[in-house]
């Protein structure tokens, strides 16, 4: 990559973040893309040159927000495995990344009006349901033995609500602790044996 790519890429991230946490303090509707532009340091026409407008520059978090919604399953893991690389790689990249926590906030607030703003962003989150996703996973845990019983969709709602409201309070100050993966991933472990009554 050049040196012009090099500014160009450095440039439109700049404008990423401008805007991502404008759409999180004021929400769609009330961000301008006048205020991004200033406090990005840059004139409204450039800021048009990387982005053709507002809507472009929402659709271009929601798609950057989804490409990093992906449930990974490393081959010969069990669910149980997975969710707890999940849950160990979410928390190291917000306490490593302040952008990833106001992430998270940016797409919880993205899957309840994306659609009134985008049809195409609505429809990329309609396709990245990670909590509905999970749902299989979770099932093939319960038939292990490895996940507790109860209903997959509300324990895969419950393990990524925890990790989103994680998210919100490191967004809000990033000095806030973040829990240990294990006390997440307790949410969806079946207890063992030994520590039944």
């Amino acid at each position: 990559m050049n040196r012009r790519d090099e500014q160009r890429e450095y440039r439109r991230w700049q404008i990423l973040q401008v805007a991502l946490d404008q759409f999180i303090q004021k929400g769609f509707h009330g961000t301008s893309t006048r205020e991004i532009a200033r406090i990005a340091g840059i004139s409204s026409g450039l800021m048009f040159h990387y982005f053709e407008s507002k809507k472009h520059l929402y659709e271009s978090l929601v798609e950057l927000g989804c490409s990093k919604m992906v449930l990974a399953s490393p081959q010969d893991a069990g669910p149980i495995e997975i969710f707890e690389q999940q849950a160990r790689d979410i928390l190291q990249l917000m306490t490593s990344s302040r952008f990833a926590a106001r992430m998270f906030v940016f797409m919880g607030y993205a899957v309840y009006n994306a659609t009134e703003i985008s049809r195409e962003a609505g429809e990329l989150l309609a396709r990245h349901d990670i909590t509905s996703e999970s749902v299989p996973l979770i099932e093939r845990g319960q038939e292990l033995g490895e996940i507790r019983p109860g209903n997959p969709l509300a324990l895969s709602i419950a393990f990524w609500c925890s990790l989103q409201g994680i998210a919100e309070a490191v967004a809000l100050d990033e000095d806030s602790p973040v829990p240990e993966a294990e006390w997440i991933l307790d949410i969806l472990k079946e207890e063992s044996s030994d520590t039944r009554g």
